[in-house]
């Protein structure tokens, strides 16, 4: 064999050095397109890291929400939703001292891969306590509308507020501890009041006859009824969030109603005086009609209060004994008289629970306080703190914790085992007293919570 020529060895080399170059080449491009693959995989786990923090401050978040609406500590705990394309977990919340101590899980499952994002974050979250959460209503005091307030501590008299009337209140309702309303005495119109959480203010009602208004209940912000003083017919009038207006009845009597209470917005339940027969009225959502009651003494029923659709009571003006009436869902009925209570006046009624009721009336050999445990009513008392005097009004926060109202400015308090007097800021009668039933001061008279603080939060790196 002939050896190869200089120039075809050059050739073979310029030949290897162009499949070197190549080989490299395809090598760096392998290595680069890993690269770029591993920075949009890293960015796409980095986005959804910043996602699930997003989810675990909305956990919390809702948590805060929660709390504030009256929710214990540790019933936020497993509290979860789905949002976007994740999720949050309150995993954990422990209350410690006056802090609520909580965490929360934000969840995004990667767009990239099949691996989870996941964040957490703890924060404490302090509940705040409202200036006044509870009020009480009455007779006008000193040139002022007779207004009481409790702090958590002592019933005191703020105000007086500009432009309210200085006329009595007969009765009030609560929705929150800024949200209150409250009517009474008329004064060149219809008598009503309401509380933002700061101050009083009367409400223009312009289409409202000029009559008095003795009750006020409400279900929601924009959904509110009182009752009064007849005026050509039922006086009944709604509030829908931005005005009073007045809701013809023409299948009730024209009568005076003292009382009213909802169930739901369609299902309100009204009492008043008698009219040959126990005036009891119904609202079903699109109308009221009055509601025979056969076994009901012909007698004014001062108030009504319902637990349930199928579970309402009704009180009022004695008839050879107390005069208490039961809804089941389908009639009224009257219960007792029971041998041992008051042949009396009953004035207020209100429940915890359809076996913890409370009502209280016109005093007889000691103030008159009765309760229902179920299956029977009984009285209770007379305590010989309490003055001898006539209870108006009752309104119960839970089993352990109650206040009642009455004449002469008296107070009482309920705190499981007996009722106490509490020392009042007036001499004036107190007609009505209300806390709210859920929510920031829904808690309790012993100060009620007007919002939430995050004092502190951190994120949790596992």
């Amino acid at each position: 064999m002939r050896p190869a020529t200089l120039q075809q060895q050059r050739g073979a080399v310029t030949l290897i050095g162009a499949l070197f170059l190549i080989v490299v080449v395809i090598a760096l491009l392998g290595i680069v397109q890993r690269m770029a693959a591993s920075d949009i995989s890293d960015t796409a786990l980095h986005n959804d890291g910043i996602e699930a923090l997003f989810l675990a401050e909305t956990g919390l978040e809702r948590a805060a929400w929660r709390y504030a609406g009256g929710t214990a500590c540790a019933g936020l705990a497993g509290d979860t939703d789905s949002v976007g394309r994740g999720d949050f977990l309150v995993v954990s919340a422990t209350l410690v001292g006056t802090l609520c101590q909580v965490r929360t899980e934000g969840r995004v499952t990667s767009t990239s891969t099949e691996n989870t994002a996941r964040r957490l974050l703890e924060g404490e979250l302090l509940l705040l306590t409202a200036s006044f959460s509870g009020w009480a209503v009455g007779q006008a005091d000193g040139g002022a509308a007779g207004l009481a307030a409790w702090d958590g501590s002592s019933w005191t008299q703020p105000g007086p507020y500009p432009g309210m009337s200085d006329k009595d209140l007969y009765d009030l309702d609560c929705l929150a501890v800024d949200d209150c309303w409250a009517v009474g005495e008329d004064d060149n119109g219809a008598n009503i009041i309401h509380w933002d959480g700061s101050s009083w203010t009367r409400v223009a009602a312009p289409s409202l006859p000029d009559n008095k208004l003795f009750a006020i209940h409400c279900v929601a912000t924009d959904d509110c009824w009182t009752v009064g003083e007849e005026d050509n017919g039922a006086n009944i009038s709604h509030w829908d969030g931005s005005s009073w207006s007045r809701v013809a009845a023409p299948a009730v009597p024209e009568e005076d109603l003292f009382s009213v209470h909802c169930v739901a917005s369609n299902d309100c339940w009204a009492v008043g005086k008698e009219d040959g027969s126990a005036n009891i009225i119904h609202w079903n959502g699109s109308s009221w009609t009055s509601i025979a009651a056969p076994a009901a003494p012909k007698k004014d029923l001062n108030s009504v209060y319902c637990v349930a659709s199928n579970d309402c009571w009704a009180v009022g003006k004695k008839k050879n004994g107390e005069n208490i009436l039961h809804w089941d869902g389908s009639s009224w009925s009257r219960f007792g008289p029971y041998g041992g209570i008051p042949n009396e006046d009953l004035n207020s009624v209100h429940c915890v629970a359809s076996d913890d009721c409370w009502a209280v009336g016109k005093k007889k050999n000691g103030e008159n306080i009765i309760h229902w445990d179920g299956s029977s009513w009984s009285r209770f008392g007379p305590y010989g703190g309490i003055p001898n005097e006539d209870l108006n009004g009752i309104h119960m926060l839970s089993a352990t914790e109650g206040y009642a109202t009455g004449k002469d400015g008296l107070f009482a308090v309920w705190d499981g085992s007996t009722w106490s007097n509490q020392a009042s800021p007036t001499g004036k009668d107190i007609f009505a007293i209300a806390f709210p039933d859920s929510g920031g001061g829904g808690g309790g008279g012993g100060g009620g919570g007007g919002g939430v603080q995050l004092v502190h939060w951190t994120e949790v790196i596992q």
